[in-house]
């Protein structure tokens, strides 16, 4: 599978801007590309201003529906959705069939996303051209108990790759360039983790570090720090198995089922 990991350098609270920019940029997106991912809050920058929260029929929502039936391919990135009296960080995976969601559910403490966002409660786990995705978002890096893969004898593997999508500033960007690679090595899975760059309406930094990593914790590619830039990884899922047959470390886990 190729995955392509866009480090946007978004701008806050411009979705047109963002969203025309987007446009043009994925004019030039390799065609042989099966899933684009967009950071978290791709249109508007991380936020919990209301005003910029969309239902499923916004325009941030059509624009990776646009995308996925135009180039034919998977695309995530999540939104601030308003859904009836709530409103939820809503990461998506979009093809030109279906919308499938994963709703964020550990929210930073720090911030005042608890007092506006709703947590979800329910994990993602879907299946894409053979391989199992699991969908995470942000601040749940840090819990690695939400991001537990488990193995059947009979069933497999729970999950082939973990994906995050963040807004991840840099006051902190060395915990996400640290738990990254234990995510993928404690899981047996490929690893994506994208993250925008640039400056927010808050003056925060934010270098990027998107990258993408292998089941022993390897970088497979990484984009430039401080640069909007689309960079791209090919997943081989025969290599995958074979260290996982040759390293059967999963036989061995502790019983996760009750995270």
């Amino acid at each position: 599978m190729k995955i392509a990991l866009y480090q946007a350098d978004t701008k806050d609270n411009s979705p047109k801007e963002n969203i025309e920019r987007y446009r043009q940029t994925l004019e030039n997106l390799d065609p042989d590309t099966d899933l684009l991912i967009f950071p978290e809050m791709y249109s508007t920058g991380f936020t919990i201003d209301t005003e910029y929260a969309e239902d499923m029929q916004g325009e941030s929502l059509r624009f990776l529906k646009e995308i996925a039936e135009e180039k034919n391919i998977a695309v995530e990135a999540s939104i601030l959705i308003k859904e009836e009296e709530k409103y939820v960080n809503r990461h998506f995976f979009v093809t030109k069939d279906k919308v499938e969601y994963y709703d964020k559910k550990h929210l930073f403490c720090l911030s005042k996303e608890p007092k506006v966002v709703s947590k979800g409660d329910k994990e993602l786990i879907l299946e894409y051209k053979g391989w199992k995705i699991k969908l995470l978002t942000c601040y749940d890096l840090r819990f690695p108990l939400w991001a537990r893969n488990q193995y059947d004898e009979q069933e497999g593997f729970e999950y082939d790759i973990l994906i995050y999508i963040a807004s991840w500033s840099d006051d902190r960007i060395n915990h996400w360039e640290l738990m990254l690679p234990a995510r993928a090595i404690e899981n047996q899975s490929y690893l994506v983790g994208v993250n925008r760059c640039g400056i927010d309406h808050k003056n925060y930094t934010y270098k990027g570090a998107s990258i993408a990593i292998n089941y022993q914790g390897d970088t497979m590619v990484r984009a430039k720090d401080n640069c909007e830039e689309i960079v791209y990884a090919v997943l081989d899922k025969e290599e995958l198995n074979t260290y996982r047959k040759k390293f059967p470390v999963a036989l061995d886990w502790d019983d996760a089922k009750n995270k």
